[in-house]
C-alpha cells in the first residue's frame, strides 16, 4: 500500500505541475498582470495583439486646428490597430486637466496616458502616480538610441527628472513676437532685433489718436521672465527648491528692472494691456502691430486675419544678457494606476503620436515646433518653411528656450508674479511692493 500510495501522489504532483504551468501561460498572453508587475518575459512594453484595449488619453485640445489634427492621427493609429479604442477626453483648458488629473489619480481612476507640465510630473513622481519611460525606451518595442538622439536634446532633458525619462515632448511652442508686416514695409522698419530696438518701434508705430498702439499684451509671468533673463537674471528657484531666487543677490535688480521696462510704454499709450486671449483681436484688426505670443498662436491668428494683411514671427528680441525665450507646451507621461498591458498599449500611441511622420503632420497642421531634428530638416518641412518662413523661428531659438522651475509649488509662483507684473504695468503697483510680494508669495508657496 506505501508504494501505491507514493506512485499515485506523484503522478497527482505531476498533473498539478502541469496545471500551474498551463496558468501561468495563460496569465501571461492575457496581460492581466496587477500595477507593479511587467508585461510578458521582463517586457514592459509587451502585449497581447488579439486582444481589445481602451486607452483613456486626457487632454486638452478641445477646439481649433489642434483638436481637428489629433482626432485625425489617433484615426489613423486606430485604423492600424482595430484592437485598440482611444478616447479622447478633451477638457477646456490646463488647469481644468490638472485639476481633473489630480482628482482621478486620488480615486484611483487615472488615465493611461495623459498631457502633463513639467511641475505636474514632478508632483506626480514625488508621489509614485508616474511610471518612468525608460524600460519602455529600452523595451523590444521601444526607441532606439538613433531615434532618442533625433529629438532635440533640450526637449528630452526638458522631460527628465532625477535623470531619469519620465515624460515625452509633445505639444512644445516657444514665444515669439508676431508683428504686421505690410505695415512694418510700409513704414520701412525691419523687425526689431534687440530690446531697445523694440522699444523705439512701439512708439514710432504708435498713433497719438489712440487707434493704433505698438504692442497688445496680455501680461504673465512668462513675458517678465523672459525680460528678466534677458536683463541678466539667472535662477529663478533655489537650488534646493524651497525658496525663490529671482529676489536674491544681484538677482533682485534685474527682477525690478524686467517688471518695469514695460510699464512707461503702457502710460504712454504705446502697449495695451489686455486680458486673456483679447490680444488676438487686436492684432488680426490691426490695432496693434506687434505681439508676444507662443509659435501655437499662428494657426488662431491665421484663422481670424484670413490673409486680410501678411502677418511674420521673429525672434525675442535680445537684452543686455542675451535671447532668451519660454518653452511652452506639454510632455507626455505613462500612469500608474492601469494595467501593465494597457499602459504597454498606450505607449505604443505614445510612440506614435512623437514619431517622425505624425510629429510632422503636427507640426504643419498646428504650428508647434518639431520634436525631432529629423522632421525639422525634412523635404516636407522645407517646402512648408518655403511657403511660410517665419515658421521656422520658433525652432531656430530652442536652444534659448528655458523653463522657469519643475517645482509643483512654482505653479502658485506663477499666478503670482503673473498678478503683481500685472499690477505694475497698470501702475496700481509699484515694482518694488510687486517684487516683495511676489518672494513672499513664492517662498510660501515652495516651501508647503
Amino acid at each position: 500500500m506505501r508504494l501505491k500510495w507514493s506512485h499515485m501522489t506523484f503522478v497527482l504532483l505531476i498533473l498539478a505541475m502541469l496545471a500551474l504551468a498551463a496558468c501561468g501561460d495563460s496569465g501571461a498572453t492575457s496581460g492581466n498582470k496587477s500595477q507593479g508587475q511587467s508585461n510578458g518575459n521582463g517586457d514592459p512594453t509587451s502585449f497581447d495583439a488579439s486582444k481589445q484595449y481602451t486607452i483613456n488619453f486626457w487632454e486638452a485640445f478641445a477646439t481649433g486646428a489642434n483638436k481637428k489634427v489629433l482626432e485625425s492621427l489617433t484615426k489613423q493609429y486606430t485604423d492600424k490597430h482595430p484592437n485598440v479604442k482611444i478616447n479622447l477626453q478633451a477638457y477646456d483648458s490646463y488647469t481644468t486637466l490638472q485639476t481633473k488629473l489630480n482628482a482621478s489619480i486620488a480615486a484611483k481612476n487615472p488615465p493611461a496616458i495623459a498631457q502633463v507640465y513639467e511641475n505636474w510630473a514632478m508632483q506626480y513622481k514625488q508621489n509614485d502616480n508616474i511610471v518612468s519611460l525608460q524600460p519602455y525606451i529600452s523595451g523590444k518595442n521601444g526607441l532606439s538610441s538613433s531615434e532618442m538622439s533625433d529629438f532635440y536634446p533640450s526637449l528630452l532633458k526638458d522631460g527628465q527628472i532625477d535623470g531619469q525619462q519620465y515624460m515625452m515632448p509633445f505639444n512644445k511652442s516657444d514665444e515669439v513676437l508676431y508683428y504686421n508686416a505690410d505695415l512694418l514695409k510700409k513704414m520701412g522698419i525691419e523687425p526689431p532685433k534687440s530690446m531697445s530696438e523694440l522699444i523705439v518701434d512701439l512708439a514710432k508705430v504708435t498713433k497719438s489718436d489712440g487707434s493704433q498702439w505698438g504692442l497688445s499684451l496680455t501680461p504673465s509671468v512668462d513675458e517678465w521672465s523672459i525680460l528678466y533673463k534677458a536683463l541678466g537674471g539667472k535662477d529663478f528657484v533655489s537650488s534646493d527648491g524651497q525658496k525663490s531666487a529671482f529676489a536674491q543677490g544681484g538677482n533682485k535688480a534685474f527682477a525690478k528692472s524686467a517688471l518695469e521696462t514695460l510699464a512707461p510704454l503702457v502710460k504712454a499709450g504705446a502697449v495695451h494691456v489686455t486680458k486673456q486671449y483679447a490680444w488676438q483681436n487686436d492684432f488680426a484688426s490691426q490695432k496693434s502691430v506687434f505681439a508676444l505670443a507662443t509659435v501655437a498662436s499662428y494657426s488662431f491668428l491665421q484663422a481670424s486675419i484670413k490673409g486680410a494683411f501678411a502677418f511674420n514671427e521673429a525672434a525675442i528680441p535680445a537684452g543686455p544678457a542675451g535671447q532668451y525665450t519660454v518653452l511652452y507646451g506639454t510632455n507626455l507621461s505613462l500612469f500608474k494606476g492601469v494595467s501593465d498591458d494597457t499602459r504597454a498599449v498606450a505607449w505604443d500611441y505614445l510612440k506614435f503620436l512623437i514619431s517622425k511622420d505624425a510629429n510632422t503632420t503636427f507640426v504643419q497642421k498646428t504650428g508647434y515646433l518639431p520634436i525631432r531634428q529629423s522632421v525639422f530638416n525634412s523635404d516636407a518641412m522645407n517646402s512648408y518653411y518655403s511657403k511660410f518662413p517665419a515658421r521656422k523661428v520658433g525652432s531656430e531659438q530652442i536652444n534659448n528656450a528655458f523653463v522657469a522651475s519643475f517645482q509643483p509649488g512654482w505653479q502658485k509662483c506663477r499666478d503670482e508674479i503673473t498678478n503683481d507684473y500685472t499690477s505694475v504695468l497698470s501702475g496700481q503697483s509699484s515694482a518694488d511692493a510687486a517684487l516683495s510680494k511676489m518672494e513672499q508669495q513664492c517662498n510660501d508657496a515652495l516651501a508647503q
